[in-house]
């Protein structure tokens, strides 16, 4: 009666936590994406009126320019984020264009085609008459898409994988990607989709039920077209996730053969979906052809000493925004240690598939923006930005935490705690500066963000609302911590749940990628 009792308590508990965690993400997510004004993400005049023009010539919104490289867009996408980019003293508050006068603009995808189509084309759905309105759509769009596959994919992958989505994603996610997700940047999809390519590929090879292959599959399938339609490099990242998928599931039957028919097609469709935008121009061979040895040398050794920053600014070295957002210590000491301790720790348990796969994203994580760097003739921090291999840091951490054996990565509840605690502490410093930022500029020092504000957005509720730039810091910071400390918990009582299944069953021998035994592989 007590094993039933314990059970049905586990099981509640899951159920439990199962909803909470995603719901507690997606507003965690939507307070970020409130946090800074339309114009706020990295190039987001190009981004914008890419958006704009996602289907096409459409009266009022976008129009035909004064050439065939150039579009009539409603001005405000391409005015209002002069107003304070670059200059992080300067609120938000600056006078708007209405929507209804348009301006000529060569800024977007429509000259040159740099970036895949695809990305503009599902946003361009929520352009509406309200510019602000239309963003705030989009950004809630691309949380909802992050957390319903995230969460879908959790609840397919067999228990061996499950940790290493949850737990390499919260070690990467604080600060970039909380900014990224819910924006209209091309890299929202970027990260969604190296946060879950390859393992629900890794779930794809290692799952015994049909059903759930399938499924798995198709998110594998779906989260390429993600990644590849909205970014090239993004195309790149997902051919390399699909090559170290096939290392860390290789084995030498015939299914394994078979099954590899589909990364072999998702690699070929993301080949075909880099080189059909202009990013692909990065290839040419003939770059170089002009510039002398010593120069190309002394390039190479000088940005391979720098390469380590933008590592670092991937977990808060670097600013967000327009990079004119500078986050103190408290965000990336605290991310950096993190991230370090729990890679470092993952490696504890190195088989030979394993350790080859991390070797090969970790070689990326040098040779990708190296490539780069010396391709344009630049040093790290005049083009390269961290955003651009960000997608590779998240792989490689859930990579590092892959099969270790039980969802708590063997770690102390005290352990756990303070990593939940450390992140969510992270997060909300981040979160904070960055509405600040916004609402008086970072001339201002204060903690109440309701003081003195001069730019928040305009919702049709009472002042006195929770919506309100504290209000939204402090629902944010709840969220989020409300994520960590349940991942936590869960992690807990999986542990203890797959603990009480191992003491009941003999110990079995597998030969399987990382001696994993088979009731974890279920």
């Amino acid at each position: 009666m007590t094993e039933w009792v314990m059970k049905t308590r586990t099981s509640l508990t899951k159920v439990f936590l199962s909803a909470l965690i995603p719901a507690a993400l997606f507003i965690a997510l939507v307070s970020w994406g409130l946090s800074s004004p339309v114009g706020s993400s990295p190039d987001d005049d190009y981004h914008m009126a890419s958006i704009w023009c996602g289907q096409g010539i459409r009266e009022g919104f976008c129009e035909e320019g004064n050439s065939a490289t150039e579009r009539r867009v409603p001005a405000v996408l391409t005015e209002y984020p002069r107003c304070f980019a670059y200059d992080p003293t300067h609120n938000a508050s600056c006078a708007q264009t209405s929507a209804a006068i348009l301006e000529n603009t060569d800024r977007g995808n429509f000259n040159g085609g740099a970036y895949p189509p695809y990305f503009y084309a599902v946003m361009s759905v929520f352009v509406g008459e309200s510019v602000a309105t239309s963003i705030l759509l989009m950004r809630i769009f691309n949380a909802f898409l992050f957390v319903s596959t995230v969460t879908a994919l959790f609840l397919l992958l067999p228990r061996s994988t499950r940790a290493p989505l949850a737990w390499g994603t919260l070690i990467s996610i604080v600060p970039l990607g909380m900014f990224l997700i819910p924006s209209v940047n091309p890299s929202s999809w970027a990260v969604l989709s190296a946060a879950t390519l390859w393992i629900s590929l890794l779930g794809y090879f290692t799952a015994t039920e049909r059903t759930r292959r399938m499924a798995l599959g198709a998110i594998a399938s779906l989260m390429t077209l993600v990644g590849a339609g909205a970014r090239s490099d993004s195309a790149v990242y997902g051919v390399l996730a699909m090559l170290v998928v096939a290392v860390l599931a290789f084995d030498t039957s015939r299914v394994y053969a078979l099954k590899l028919l589909l990364p072999l097609v998702l690699s070929v469709f993301s080949v075909v979906l880099f080189l059909s935008a202009g990013q692909a121009a990065v290839l040419d061979p003939n770059a170089l052809a002009d510039t002398n040895r010593d120069a190309i040398w002394a390039l190479t050794v000088t940005n391979f000493r720098l390469l380590p920053e933008l590592w670092a600014g991937v977990l808060g070295t670097w600013g967000l925004g327009w990079l004119d957002t500078d986050l103190p210590g408290s965000v990336w000491v605290t991310m950096l240690g993190v991230f370090s301790a729990l890679v470092f720790w993952g490696l504890q348990k190195l088989p030979w598939r394993k350790a080859v796969a991390f070797t090969m994203v970790f070689g990326s994580l040098i040779v990708v923006p190296m490539y780069i760097l010396v391709h344009d003739r630049v040093y790290v921090g005049a083009y390269v930005q961290p955003r651009y291999i960000y997608p590779l840091v998240i792989i490689l951490a859930g990579i590092a935490l892959l099969w270790l054996g039980r969802d708590d990565l063997h770690l102390s509840r005290p352990q756990l705690l303070i990593v939940a605690g450390l992140v969510g502490l992270a997060n909300s410093v981040a979160l904070h500066i960055n509405i600040r930022r916004y609402v008086t500029g970072l001339d201002v020092d204060n903690l109440n963000l309701n003081d003195k504000v001069e730019w928040w957005w305009v919702f049709p509720l009472p002042p006195i609302s929770p919506f309100t730039p504290l209000g939204i810091w402090a629902i944010g910071t709840v969220a989020f911590v409300s994520v960590a400390v349940g991942l936590v918990v869960y992690s807990w009582v999986s542990a203890a749940a797959q603990s009480d299944a191992s003491a009941l069953k003999p110990a079995t021998q597998d030969v399987r990628p990382g001696n994993v035994s088979s009731h974890r592989l279920r």
